[in-house]
């Protein structure tokens, strides 16, 4: 019997919506979806390059309030969710796409590489560029209304 489970890409601004305080518009979503994957419900990927990008924009901003508090947060992000490094493999897949924006294209190619079914991010230029050329492309609240099994577009 294959045991199949449904694998997500988070991208960094996923990852910043449970890191930042409660009034970011996605960040109740983005708890949602993080909660999901602790219990089990289906498979999450972050990469290394989000975890350290989020910790320059939080303490250019002035939160978290400690390196150890965003420590222990990403300590216990490590125990449900895969943390993966980006690849050469997905760089040279970015330089070759010719896509505008490099870091997302490593990201795409590194959710493909990982057999992902759907990439989480609420950016929408990097949805629409990729909209229909690999994993579902999802907003954080289009995902959640669907777990919660409300229709909604992404």
């Amino acid at each position: 019997m294959v045991n199949f489970k449904y694998r997500v890409f988070l991208d960094t601004n996923v990852l910043l919506d449970v890191l930042c305080t409660p009034d970011r518009p996605s960040a109740a979503s983005s708890r949602l979806i993080f909660e999901a994957i602790r219990t089990g419900i289906f498979e999450g990927f972050l990469t290394t390059q989000s975890i350290l990008d989020a910790f320059y924009i939080l303490s250019r901003q002035g939160g978290p309030s400690s390196r150890e508090a965003f420590g222990q947060s990403i300590l216990s992000l490590s125990n449900f969710i895969n943390i993966e490094s980006i690849h050469i493999y997905d760089i040279k897949n970015a330089i070759l796409s010719c896509g505008k924006d490099l870091e997302d294209e490593a990201i795409f190619a590194h959710a493909c590489e990982k057999g992902c079914d759907a990439i989480i991010t609420s950016d929408r230029h990097f949805r629409e560029q990729k909209a229909g050329k690999g994993p579902l492309m999802f907003t954080p609240e289009a995902f959640a209304a669907r777990l919660c099994g409300k229709d909604y577009s992404p």
